[in-house]
């Protein structure tokens, strides 16, 4: 008996190990993060599916650029160039010592720094913001503001906020308890909103010089990424005890049920990463928002949008999507991917603007008809009665007599003590 259980061990043993030869194992580059005076939403179980085939399908038509391994050398001399590029979502563009960098920084001096940002190491902070910042599409009205160099998007709040949903122009291993003058700023401005590293140092290269950067929203969902002081090529950061990125992310999230448990799953759809050799101090990232459905509020414009997406409008829901945004569960569940497509929406609602155009129009020729109609009936009334009313006013109005009139006025200049310069007098 001993034997066939020390032989079925064996069997399972080999079998495992035979599996993780042919299997690629991967490690989590997620790290957790304090969130001070917020609740990690943690009632779900959360598991991260980056390479799910949405994200495979949005990014294939991506013109994103990974950051590169170095392979050797130094980075090339530092001059003025821009780059720009189309990643679907948004256009970024780098500019590489930029002349009017001041124009894209904010020096904050009258701030306080946050003091549960500015002496921690993984911690967050929720912020809101005073007017909507659109995000992928999203209002957002409040931002998770972390010390590792980054903000958080989502309103679903959780500790692995380095895996998706943010803007980063630089998500590294920073710790603010390193420096004597390290700190995280912010300030709303009312249509942009400004945050800021300063003077802060990497936990695992902490003999480098501080870095200081700053990243803006704009209200009209235009994102800026200022680099300062960056003291070291960012491809050399350390990134085994947390990750690295500079660029932004989002993500939706399925919630399903099984064995009786929540399980809400998120899925990475697109992400823009910043060729990390184009950012050194003084240099600066614009990343601008290109039209998305979900900013459509009727089918009339959800069918008018860019075709760069599929833009549908599910009268079930009342909302335009290509069915990947945050709402993405909802328009599943409600079967919108079946029931909407650019030839079975609406037709009353897709033509009522333009129906409501013709509508306008036809008023307004009809009135004009009609004034022009009353005007010649009553030009032909007081022609053929002169002895009427509006015959009289006819004559008395007539080229010539208006002409005498004109001639009878007399026009002359005067100075007088109360100011008046001309005088006019009609013997008419």
């Amino acid at each position: 008996m001993a034997t066939i259980l020390s032989v079925l061990l064996k069997f399972v043993v080999l079998v495992a190990f035979f599996i993780c030869s042919c299997v690629k194992l991967t490690y989590s580059e997620d790290v957790a993060y304090s969130l001070f005076e917020g609740d990690a939403h943690l009632d779900s179980v959360i598991s991260f599916n980056s390479h799910h085939t949405l994200h495979r399908r949005q990014s294939g038509n991506d013109n994103t650029t990974s950051s590169p391994t170095p392979t050797g050398g130094t980075t090339p001399e530092f001059t003025e160039q821009e780059v720009s590029q189309n990643h679907k979502y948004y256009t970024s563009t780098v500019l590489r010592g930029a002349a009017d960098f001041n124009s894209y920084w904010d020096e904050l001096y009258d701030v306080k720094h946050s003091e549960p940002l500015s002496g921690s190491h993984r911690v967050a902070v929720s912020v809101p913001i005073n007017f909507n910042f659109r995000f992928y599409g999203h209002d957002v009205s409040k931002i998770t503001i972390a010390t590792g160099g980054f903000l958080y998007m989502s309103p679903f709040l959780h500790q692995w906020l380095t895996a998706t949903q943010y803007i980063a122009p630089l998500m590294a291993n920073f710790d603010t308890t390193l420096g004597n003058e390290s700190q995280v700023l912010y300030k709303d401005f009312g249509h942009k909103f400004v945050v800021e590293w300063r003077d802060i140092f990497l936990q695992d290269q902490n003999h480098t010089e501080p870095f200081s950067f700053q990243t803006t929203l704009h209200s009209n969902g235009t994102i800026y990424f200022a680099y300062k002081q960056i003291p070291v090529e960012i491809q050399s950061i350390e990134k085994k005890n947390h990750p690295v990125k500079v660029g932004v992310s989002d993500a939706f999230y399925i919630d399903t049920i099984y064995a009786g448990v929540q399980r809400r799953t998120i899925y990475e759809y697109h992400r823009v990463e910043v060729d990390f050799t184009r950012i050194q101090s003084n240099s600066v990232v614009i990343l601008e928002p290109l039209t998305t459905c979900n900013i459509a509020k009727d089918c009339y414009t959800c069918l008018s949008q860019d075709d760069n997406f599929d833009c549908k409008w599910c009268q079930k829901v009342k909302r335009c999507s290509d069915g990947i945004d945050w709402l993405r569960q909802e328009w599943r569940d409600q079967g919108c991917e079946i029931q909407s497509s650019r030839s079975n929406c609406s037709y009353r609602e897709s033509q009522k603007g333009a129906s409501n155009a013709t509508i306008a129009g036809v008023v307004v020729a009809v009135l004009i008809l009609v004034l022009l109609i009353v005007g010649g009936v009553w030009f032909f009334y007081a022609y053929t009665h002169p002895t009427s009313a509006s015959g009289q006013w006819m004559i008395n109005h007539r080229p010539s007599e208006m002409k005498a009139k004109m001639n009878k006025m007399k026009f002359w200049k005067r100075d007088t003590a109360s100011g008046e310069k001309y005088r006019v007098e009609s013997t008419a």
